[in-house]
């Protein structure tokens, strides 16, 4: 089973860098993490579309680090690591 240390914190402050737009003519808001490639997400909120987001972050993370490839350095945040359990 896997488990990822200092994820939280990391999505979190991820998600402090999150830019936000309006499409649809207003009726949705996407949002996107430039650092991320390919992490994006939208929905009829803002609320909403953070909550995607993180989800998909959360899953990007954990692709990047089962393949052993980096993840961008987020200032005064520790980088996650997998721990096998």
């Amino acid at each position: 089973m896997k488990s990822f240390r200092l994820l939280d914190d990391y999505v979190d402050a991820a998600l402090k860098a999150a830019r936000y737009q309006k499409i649809d003519h207003g009726a949705r808001v996407y949002a996107e993490l430039r650092d991320f490639p390919g992490a994006w997400a939208d929905g009829k909120t803002r609320e909403e579309a953070t909550k995607t987001l993180r989800q998909v972050l959360k899953g990007w993370i954990e692709l990047q680090l089962e393949r052993g490839q980096p993840l961008p350095r987020l200032k005064g945040v520790q980088t996650p690591q997998l721990v096998s359990a």
